[in-house]
Formats: structure tokens, C-alpha cells, sequence
């Protein structure tokens, strides 16, 4: 049941759910489009054993509070800098699913990696509307007809949208009916504003400028296919300590979080074991 310390308040009045559990290094986690907290459901019980894990309902997801036109990247970044100064969070290792990948890697262009000690974007969508062959999404080369035509029964019948989708999940039950739950926790009006200004911002580019370790998590999706783009942003990162790509192929979905749950926990941890002895050999 949620509590007082469950919720925190934005500079701009936007009251967000998190929920915390374990002891350590702080580790933050933001779930993607029509996401929630209970996307982490499979990570948490591993991860809080060794971590201050802080698992996060991005404005607008979950039990957040749905507040119109603040819905976007820069504006989500201003978010986890002030819930990182809030809680006095240091050697943050921030994780972002799709395009809460985009809203870590805008994060961390937009304040400068501040209190950082890595990264990992899983399946993020850098820059979907890109013209540029490493970009496999189907937005690509500005396909704003293509994004319309698959978000307008979402933006027009959002029941029927996340229905559809519950028919169609690979997940087990339980976790397909928390996916469910989650998609229809966002109003059409919030999810609309975020998912089109995720595809219109380059997070690829200024990946260029990254010193902290960043790792990209990657598989083949029918939809979603960030793998390319997974594999050009370690190619990028020429002045980051530690880039590298762990790829995903048992399922070959864009869920794979859940759907290799253990090797998705197995893969953070081994991840930050190699920032940890990054930082031992200086």
C-alpha cells in the first residue's frame, strides 16, 4: 500500500510515485512508454539485495500524477535531478527501459551526467524518426504518417488499444495483465505529448560527449528494433571509460526485461562488476 514516502514533488507541482527498497549504491530505474514500477517486478527482489534500488513512475505513468503539456524529455530529465538532489542520491546507476532510455540519455546530455557512476539505455529509442541506417524503427526517415496511423487508436479508444495488446503479449498472464494495467494509467493526452517528442529528440548525437560507462541492452523486435542503434551508440561513445553492448536474442521482443528476466539481472550486475573494477585499476 502506498505512503507518504512514496510520493515526491516537482519544482512545477507534479507530484511522482516511487518506491525503494534495499541498501547500497543507488540504482534508479524508469520504465518506458505506458510503463510502471511493476515492469521492474522480476529485477527488484535481485537488485535490492545489494542496491538502494528506486524504482520510478515517470510523470504521467503509473501512480504519477497526470499533468498536461510537461510531458516531455527535457522536462523528465529536470525530474530525476531533482529526485536525485531530493533523496541525495550519489554514484547513481540510472536504467532506462525504450524510451525511459531516452529520458536517462537526455538526462544525461542535459545535466551533464551529474552524480552518475553509469548508465544503461535497455532497448532505448534514441532517435526514432532518424534518417540514418542505423536506424531500424519503423519511424524512421520521419515517418510521421507511419507514427499516426499506430497512434491514433491509442489516442481515440485507449481501452481497446491496451486490450489489443493483451492479446497479443507473450508475457505470462500476471505480468501481461500488470502491462494492461499500466498502458491504461496513462491518459492518451500525456502519452501522445511524450511518445512523439521522444521520436522527434536525438539522443544519438550528443552520446558522443559521454564519460561516464554506458552500457546499451539490445534485441531484434517487429516493431521496435533497436539493435542497430544499441550497437552504433557504443561505437560513439569514444570518450567513455566503459562502453558495451549486451544483446538479447532468446525472445527477440522488445520486453525482453521480463521475458529473460535472468538474463536481463545477470547483465546489470555483471555491467556494473566491470564499472567497479574500472574504477579499482585507477
Amino acid at each position: 500500500m502506498a505512503g507518504k514516502e512514496n510520493f515526491f514533488k516537482t519544482s512545477d507541482g507534479v507530484w511522482l510515485y516511487l518506491e525503494i527498497s534495499g541498501e547500497g549504491k543507488p540504482l534508479l530505474l524508469l520504465p518506458g512508454f505506458g510503463e510502471s514500477t511493476t515492469m521492474w517486478r522480476h529485477s527488484v527482489p535481485v537488485f535490492s539485495e545489494r542496491y538502494q534500488v528506486i524504482n520510478l513512475d515517470l510523470r504521467g505513468h503509473g501512480r504519477s500524477m497526470k499533468a498536461p503539456g510537461t510531458n516531455r524529455q527535457e522536462r523528465m530529465a529536470q525530474d530525476i535531478r531533482e529526485l536525485i538532489d531530493y533523496l541525495e542520491l550519489q554514484d547513481v546507476l540510472l536504467i532506462g527501459h525504450s524510451l525511459g532510455g531516452a529520458v536517462a540519455a537526455s538526462y544525461a546530455r542535459l545535466h551533464e551526467e551529474y552524480r552518475l557512476r553509469g548508465m544503461i539505455l535497455v532497448d532505448a529509442s534514441l532517435y526514432a524518426f532518424s534518417d540514418e541506417p542505423w536506424n531500424q524503427h519503423k519511424g524512421r526517415n520521419y515517418n510521421i504518417d507511419g507514427w499516426y496511423q499506430r497512434m491514433m487508436p491509442y489516442i481515440t479508444d485507449p481501452v481497446g488499444y491496451a486490450a489489443k495488446q493483451r492479446a497479443a503479449s507473450p508475457l505470462q498472464p500476471e505480468d501481461a495483465d500488470r502491462m494492461q494495467e499500466s498502458m491504461l494509467q496513462i491518459p492518451p493526452w500525456v502519452g501522445a505529448e511524450y511518445h512523439l517528442d521522444t521520436y522527434l529528440t536525438d539522443n544519438m548525437t550528443p552520446l558522443k560527449d559521454r564519460t561516464i560507462p554506458v552500457a546499451t541492452f539490445v534485441s531484434h523486435s517487429s516493431y521496435h528494433d533497436a539493435w542497430e542503434s544499441g550497437h552504433e551508440a557504443v561505437r560513439r561513445m569514444e570518450k567513455s571509460p566503459l562502453a558495451v553492448c549486451y544483446e538479447f536474442t532468446a525472445c527477440n521482443h522488445h520486453l525482453f526485461p521480463i521475458l529473460e528476466a535472468e538474463k536481463f539481472n545477470a547483465c546489470v550486475l555483471d555491467f556494473d562488476k566491470k564499472i567497479e573494477a574500472l574504477h579499482g585499476a585507477c
